[in-house]
Parts: C-alpha cells; sequence; structure tokens
C-alpha cells in the first residue's frame, strides 16, 4: 500500500476570489458563484488537507452567503475587521498566518495559495526556499504573472471549474451497471452529498500528480484518497457492496485485480 505522508495547507483570499470572479462574471456572463470544493478538492489531490483558512470580512453578505459551505468543509473562517481593512490587510495577515504555520508543523509538504495579487509573492518565494512546494489557483484576468510565476504549479479556477463538469457531465451518463434504487426507509439508507464519479476522479487526479510514473493504484489507495476529499464517504451511499463495484459502473476507469487506473 502507498504510504502517503504529503500533508497541505491551502490559504483563501476569499474576498479576492469573490470579487475577481464577481469581475470576471461581469465581463463574461459566467456564473459569480465560487465553487467551494473546487478549490478544496484541487488542495486535497496533493495530499492530506490538514491546514486550510479563508480571510475575508464575514459581516459581508457575498462573503457570509458562503460561511456554512465553508464549515461543512472544516475551513477556518479568519476574520477581517472593517477597521484594519486596508489595501494589504488580507494579503499581510494571511502571509503572517502561513509563515509561522509552516515553522510550527514542518510536515507540511505543500502550501495552495488562493488568491491572484502579487502581493503574495514574497510568501511563495519563501516558502519555496523553506523546502515546499507552492501552489497557486487565481481567477483569469485577477492572476499576477509574477506570482503564477513564483509557483511550483498554477492552476486556473475556470480549468478547475471545466475539469469538475466533466466530471458531473460523466456522472449524468446512464453507468455501465445500473444499481437499484435503494429504499429511503430502509434502516441505515443515505443520500449521498456528492456524487461518487467526481469524488473518484478528483481522487485518481491526485494520485496522478503525486505519483506520475504509476500508471496503474491499488483500489485501497484511491479509496484512501477519496475519503481525505470526503470522510462521509461510503459505497453503501451509491448501493454498492464494494469499492471495486463502484468503480465498475465507469467506463472511464479499466479494473484490473485489486488496482485501477484512468482509460
Amino acid at each position: 500500500m502507498v504510504n502517503d505522508e504529503r500533508q497541505v495547507a491551502i490559504y483563501i483570499d476569499f474576498d479576492n476570489v469573490v470579487i475577481s470572479r464577481a469581475s470576471q462574471a461581469h465581463a463574461s456572463g459566467v456564473s459569480s458563484r465560487v465553487a467551494i470544493d473546487a478549490l478544496l478538492d484541487f488542495a486535497a489531490r496533493y495530499g492530506r488537507l490538514t491546514i486550510a483558512r479563508a480571510y475575508a470580512d464575514w459581516s459581508v453578505k457575498q462573503n457570509a452567503d458562503y460561511r456554512d459551505q465553508l464549515v461543512a468543509r472544516a475551513v477556518e473562517l479568519v476574520q477581517l475587521f472593517p477597521a484594519s481593512k486596508t489595501k494589504n490587510g488580507a494579503d499581510i495577515r494571511l502571509a503572517v498566518d502561513a509563515i509561522e504555520d509552516l515553522y510550527q508543523h514542518p510536515g507540511i509538504t505543500h502550501i495552495v495559495i488562493a488568491a491572484g495579487d502579487s502581493d503574495f509573492i514574497p510568501l511563495a518565494q519563501r516558502a519555496r526556499r523553506l523546502g515546499r512546494v507552492v501552489l497557486g489557483v487565481g481567477v483569469a484576468g485577477s492572476v499576477s504573472r509574477a506570482l503564477a510565476s513564483a509557483c511550483d504549479t498554477y492552476m486556473d479556477y475556470d480549468e478547475l471549474l471545466e475539469q469538475r463538469g466533466e466530471a458531473e457531465r460523466i456522472a449524468d451518463a446512464p453507468p455501465a451497471a445500473a444499481p437499484q434504487k435503494a429504499d429511503p426507509k430502509a434502516k441505515g439508507a443515505a443520500t449521498p452529498r456528492r456524487r461518487a464519479f467526481p469524488l473518484i476522479s478528483e481522487a485518481l487526479s491526485g494520485l496522478e500528480a503525486q505519483y506520475p510514473d504509476r500508471e496503474w493504484h491499488p483500489l485501497s489507495v484511491i479509496k484512501n484518497r477519496v475519503l481525505q476529499i470526503e470522510p462521509t464517504f461510503r459505497e453503501a451511499n451509491y448501493d454498492a457492496e464494494k469499492f471495486s463495484e463502484l468503480l465498475a459502473r465507469y467506463s472511464q476507469i479499466e479494473i484490473n485485480g485489486n488496482q485501477a487506473k484512468r482509460r
């Protein structure tokens, strides 16, 4: 079994992400809604998500509307009070917290910065000098090219949404073996909080990013990665007795014994 010791910390300049997405929506007509799961699942691709913080003035409605979603994913909400909300208020607080975490938690191997401000370049550079892998996520049109260059890996938020959309389309397609619907009145019946294939797809994306030279991954490792993303995951919630049975429903996944890979 693969021993996954990677630990990930994600820091979200939430004010920046929300405002940038709203500006992009005004210019292009896309939805201004921020997909919380897309950001956090991207971070979880690279290991166990041990620290997750979002920085904003949570008394502002456009930020407060996301509080329940963030809390449900165990994200710590850091309040930025209006009196101290200068141009670099969030940037300074986020950077100080991140560097402090890196010194106090040497097990952190990856740091994700979800923002587009060039003021985070020193943070990215310092984290890399401390031996951490730096991952950046930003909304198109608002990201500093210099910040993207300061990261080991940079991902555009729209690209994350495209990947999520493709997984959702596959999830909507008829399964290879249609399961029988569970009786909602039956003991232990549960409605899945999230669809199975997007979770499995995220798990495989993480394993492919972490182990690019491995063609096959043990089923137990894939399931453990799914559980990192969604701790409440159970095959029974998807009318499957075994994890392999659930994987077999998707033609995009090939199974060989106790291993699987994306086709």
